[in-house]
């Protein structure tokens, strides 16, 4: 694991939320090696970073592969459940346990093509005119709903899909179980009507029934009937537990969606994306979006799915936003000619598309709230080491400027400098340069260093110097030992700079050597140790790491 992974999982695990949810956890090519779920992502994560005394060597192994990790907030631990059996079955990963039957949860469908519709359990929604409620992780608990159900609204039970003249119903209907369209006793309209409160019961619009059982068991409780009682407040646990939404699978919808969600505070954005595939969340993705310069979402919007959407292979049927971009009709026809046939751009009002897309905004509102976090938490870190930097080196001022140097080559050959830049302690990628050493034959990392210094510097004197040369650094550092900050400095005074030390104002170098962290200054012929733990050792690092 490198210093840069080190430091990104250490602030990762530091804003995990105490929600459930789902994470993934890479090796250092990108591969998800693991999928897990947690009631809190907050503490099932953390426990894995912990003495490495208490892992399993199968635990110890995949956590010495992290090279990131990345978590999906949900609503309740079952959406959890759901999730991870999803990205389980699209990653496959190589240290979970992969089921080979690929298990399906249950799902209760009105078969609403039949003329007296049955609800029969199912293990896969397809897209064949029923409908589809689920899926239901509990299965004993579904079980026992569905019997409540047929308890409530006694909708028949039988196979068949027609009925003979004079066909005698069967014990359901003598119990009260069925309400006998075979013989008759009821119609297709007052059948019908029997449908459509299961319907809404199975929606979750089971209020009038919770009241009626509540009510009931009061009136057992008053008269002493604490057995029926204790029923009916099982019963009642039962309907709660079925009216919670599974959102997490649209298998009964069927096709390719894109659900989009823009989050924005300030000069900051995340726009956070779910990809559904045959009706499942198979993936999602996160992009932070900076300089927005306070535009409004719809713009914002628009310029994101030109920008993504323009360059991707596949595009799917549906892209479904919590804002609307503020050309959604031109962008719909560039779209429709990348895809070769339609794609509608959408914003869910009700539904199982309106509860996924709010969760994909607590998601994108999650991972705002945690760069922000991150942001402050490094710029903060970041002060602390200039300080700590300004007081061991005894410098006049806090350096504001950080650049590093180092050489590369491909055995002797092809030798290149590179430089890279901080600003106010975090990096400034506009400012990196490299240097193509045009003087040296073979690995001789001295002579490249004295020619890419002196390039820069010489730039730096001149009164036409070249775009980002014209400013000094407050601290020069040098990825090597002794012998290349040696060699650093002797270019220096060639050039007729004034070091630090010898000059109040002068240009301040160190080196950083990677073996052991040590720190040479010049003139000072032992090494500076600082303890690991040091801001500005950990600065110096990031800077090097670069």
């Amino acid at each position: 694991m490198t210093t840069q992974n080190f430091h990104h999982l250490r602030q990762t695990l530091q804003a995990l939320p105490d929600l459930p949810g789902v994470y993934l956890m890479k090796d250092g090519g990108g591969q998800v090696i693991y999928v897990g779920k947690a009631q809190s992502l907050k503490s099932r994560v953390r426990s894995y970073f912990q003495s490495p005394e208490g892992l399993t060597p199968k635990t110890a192994a995949l956590v010495s592969k992290i090279a990131a990790l990345e978590t999906v907030v949900v609503d309740s631990p079952r959406d959890a459940l759901i999730l991870e059996s999803n990205l389980i079955k699209e990653h496959r990963p190589r240290y979970n346990v992969v089921l080979r039957d690929d298990k399906q949860y249950p799902y209760l469908m009105l078969t609403m093509r039949e003329d007296f519709p049955r609800l029969l359990v199912v293990r896969r929604a397809k897209a064949d005119g029923s409908l589809y409620f689920g899926p239901y992780v509990n299965v004993g608990e579904m079980r026992a709903a569905q019997k409540l159900i047929e308890e409530i609204f006694p909708l028949r039970s039988c196979k068949q899909r027609e009925f003979r003249p004079g066909q005698r119903a069967c014990l359901n209907a003598h119990i009260g179980r069925c309400p006998a369209p075979c013989e008759k006793r009821v119609n297709k309209e007052e059948y019908a009507a029997l449908v459509e409160e299961t319907v809404l019961f199975l929606q979750g619009r089971a209020k009038e029934v919770v009241q009626r059982l509540q009510k009931a068991m009061r009136a057992a409780a008053e008269k002493l009937n604490f057995e029926e009682a204790a029923r009916l407040r099982e019963q009642i646990k039962t309907l709660s537990a079925l009216q919670e939404q599974q959102q997490l699978d649209m298998s009964a919808q069927g096709g390719n969606r894109d659900l989009l969600a823009l989050a924005a505070q300030g000069e900051e954005a995340v726009m956070q994306i779910f990809f559904v595939r045959q009706g499942k969340v198979v993936g999602r993705e996160h992009f932070l979006l900076r300089n927005m310069g306070g535009e409004e979402a719809p713009r914002i919007v628009s310029r994101f799915l030109a920008d993504y959407y323009g360059a991707a292979q596949t595009l799917p049927a549906e892209i479904c936003l919590n804002h609307l971009p503020e050309d959604k009709e031109e962008l719909e026809q560039f779209l429709n000619a990348r895809r070769g046939r339609k794609l509608v751009i959408t914003q869910p009002q009700r539904g199982d598309k309106l509860r996924l897309l709010r969760l994909v905004e607590k998601n994108a509102r999650l991972v705002l709230e945690q760069f922000l976090q991150s942001s402050v938490n490094q710029a903060q870190k970041a002060a602390q080491g200039l300080e700590e930097l300004r007081f061991l080196l005894s410098l006049p001022r806090t350096p504001q400027r950080l650049e590093c140097y180092d050489i590369s080559h491909i055995q002797g050959a092809y030798n290149v400098g590179s430089m890279a830049v901080f600003r106010q302690g975090l990096p400034s990628p506009k400012d990196y340069r490299r240097f193509r050493v045009k003087t040296v034959e073979g690995a001789d990392d001295f002579a490249s260093l004295r020619e890419v210094l002196s390039r820069r510097f010489r730039h730096f004197l001149s009164d036409e110097s070249r775009e980002g040369f014209g400013e000094a650094p407050g601290l020069l550092v040098i990825d090597g030992g002794k012998g290349q900050l040696s060699s650093v400095l002797e270019t220096l005074r060639a050039l007729g700079l004034p070091l630090f030390g010898g000059a109040e104002d002068g240009l301040a170098v160190i080196s950083l050597a990677k073996q052991f962290e040590w720190i040479f200054l010049p003139e000072s012929g032992e090494p500076l140790i600082l303890p690991k733990n040091s801001p500005a050792l950990q600065l110096l690092q990031r800077l090097r790491d670069e």
